[in-house]
């Protein structure tokens, strides 16, 4: 069936080589490097001399695999140690790694040779800061080449810097370069309370945290967590709720602002946001490595979120993230690694050992993965989350009757059906309409339909399976396109709109959406098996079989094999003889 059921996190598209041999070229255009020199004339074989080293390390870094590149790297610098391309390519594959030691001593090297490079430059300055030596880190920005890079990490590292000397006219001064910038006045405003804040300037702070909290609307979780500290502190506690609950309506789970809310509840105070100033630069770090991470061009969040860890190594928020980083790129292991640093007291504990169980599951480590959950249940046996999350890896083997275990644990545990709980009956509804239970999988639907008012998930779920059944074909079909109409681009719904309209016998109008539904779509088997229904029933066969063969070749669902080769062999009409006659034999048999 052709639906789109709840994943239990996202995925994004691996970076492709291209992709991260421009992102490196673009690194060593930043920092002015000289050409090979005597490095690119030695002609000889990979792995053999430096030169072969140096092309290893480019490939390395073109598959993503930092660590390796770093290694490569490295043996090319023991042959050319003083050319600035290798330096700098070996620079930036450590701290791609996330090995910030190494860097800072590559860097060293590199910027006496390259006196400008930026972020040879920054990962110095964040050395001295983490040191102490705050004139030395604004020393090091401002010995980087002018540009975009240094107007904003440089300034926010400047201004950090002069936080840390208790320089508050310096501080103003650095950061007020970003006066009248639009696209910087939230990070001037939130880092502007944060350094008065710790410089004592508590009617500055104040004016500052109302700004950025303007500025961002209040669905900044960093903004309305530091202002809401900053309110506690300040005796003004009723103020401090109303922004964090404020939050919830962008985000009703978020653990963090839950935690800051129970310990307000508690009368516990809120956990110090920023310490001191190398808390402060590892928090705009942070929120550089955030904000790049929406922009699957860029390869740099990572980097920075490193650097933020080496500012900070409890940095819980920033560790989560980077191991989101890992996942988007089907870094597995890495993220399972990232997530293992995560202290178990942090209140992002139990969201990284759900991330470690969905991360071993990629890895087929299915039964390492529910014990990490089952345990974690023992640990929280009031969340339904770990239990949810059980349900969602059974499911998505298609262990569908243990899933439903799991399912209905979640539901007793969640008490009276809510808004919020409509996933856990779509959920349960597509195991039991799997499970061929539909009088069940139908009132789940239902449920989940009223619960989500109307979500195109369900709509399209519930009236694809009543187009299935030959049911309600009028009902099914203008909730589908109630779906469409919600989600055009869809692949999958637009699919049941089509798959509606041949059921209904309009042959062209079908072929119309399901063509749409292939182009939005095109991996998946059943959406391309439709298109091949709807060509031959228009009298395009041979575009028919092309369909069939192409739905064989993506490992549709078992008992789909077998009709496909029919269809190839005979024809539509013999498979959908054979369909009939075995669902005959099935029904009997029961």
């Amino acid at each position: 069936m052709a639906v789109t059921a709840i994943a239990p996190n996202g995925e994004t598209i691996l970076p492709s080589a291209l992709k991260r041999v421009a992102l490196i070229a673009a690194l060593a255009l930043l920092g002015g490097c000289a050409s090979l020199g005597s490095f690119a004339n030695t002609g000889a074989k990979r792995g053999e001399t430096p030169y072969g080293a140096y092309l290893a390390g480019r490939y390395a870094a073109s598959v993503n695999d930092p660590r390796k590149a770093a290694e490569y790297y490295d043996a090319a610098l023991r042959g050319e140690p003083n050319d600035a391309l290798v330096l700098d390519r070996a620079f930036m594959a450590a701290l791609s790694a996330g090995d910030v030691d190494r860097a800072v001593r590559l860097a060293e090297r590199l910027t006496a040779i390259e006196p400008g490079q930026r972020m040879a430059r920054l990962t110095l300055a964040l050395a001295d800061m983490k040191s102490g030596d705050f004139a030395g880190a604004r020393e090091e920005i401002a010995a980087s080449a002018p540009g975009p890079f240094t107007a904003l990490v440089g300034t926010l590292t400047s201004a950090w810097a002069a936080t840390g000397e208790r320089n508050k006219e310096l501080m103003l001064e650095k950061i007020g370069a970003f006066e009248g910038r639009t696209a910087f006045a939230l990070f001037r405003s939130y880092h502007q309370g944060l350094m008065l804040d710790l410089l004592g300037d508590t009617a500055g702070a104040d004016a500052a945290f109302a700004e950025a909290m303007s500025a961002s609307g209040g669905s900044s979780v960093r903004v309305v967590e530091a202002y809401a500290t900053f309110l506690q502190r300040e005796g003004r506690t009723d103020e401090a709720r109303a922004a964090l609950e404020g939050f919830l309506a962008f985000a009703p789970d978020h653990p963090l602002v839950r935690d800051h809310l129970a310990r307000l509840s508690r009368g516990e105070a809120l956990p110090v946001h920023v310490r001191n100033a190398a808390d402060g630069a590892a928090e705009a770090l942070y929120g550089l490595g955030s904000a790049l991470m929406q922009d699957t061009s860029s390869d740099l969040s990572d980097v920075y979120l490193y650097l933020a860890l080496y500012l900070r190594p409890d940095f819980d928020i920033a560790r989560s993230l980077l191991a989101g980083t890992y996942e988007n790129r089907k870094r597995w292991q890495d993220a399972i690694d990232a997530y293992s640093k995560i202290d178990r007291k942090s209140s992002l504990y139990m969201n990284a050992r759900i991330q470690t169980a969905m991360a071993l599951n990629r890895l087929e480590r299915e039964a390492e993965a529910i014990t990490v959950l089952k345990r974690l249940a023992r640990e929280k046996p009031d969340s339904i989350d770990p239990v949810v999350a059980i349900g969602d890896i059974y499911r998505a083997k298609e262990n569908y009757a243990e899933a439903v275990v799991f399912y209905e644990r979640a539901i007793a545990l969640s008490g009276a059906p809510s808004e919020r709980d409509w996933t856990l009956y779509y959920a349960r509804g597509i195991c039991f309409e799997r499970l061929g239970e539909w009088e069940k999988a139908e009132k789940d639907l239902k449920l989940a339909l009223k619960l989500s008012d109307d979500h195109p998930l369900v709509l399209n779920y519930l009236g694809y399976s009543w187009i299935e059944q030959h049911h309600r074909l009028d009902e099914a079909l203008a909730m589908i396109e109630k779906a469409v109409e919600r989600r055009p681009n869809d692949g999958f719904i637009v699919d049941s709109l089509g798959w509606a309209r041949y059921r209904l016998g309009e042959y062209d109008l079908a072929v119309k959406y399901l063509e749409r539904a292939v182009e939005l779509q095109p991996d998946d088997p059943t959406i391309n098996e439709h298109l091949g229904d709807a060509f031959w029933k228009v009298g395009r066969k041979i575009e028919a079989r092309f369909q069939w063969n192409h739905a064989l070749a993506m490992n549709p669902e078992e008992k789909r094999i077998k009709l496909l080769r029919t269809k190839l062999d005979l024809g539509l009409e013999a498979a959908e003889s054979a369909e009939r006659e075995e669902s005959s034999a099935g029904a009997a048999g029961s």
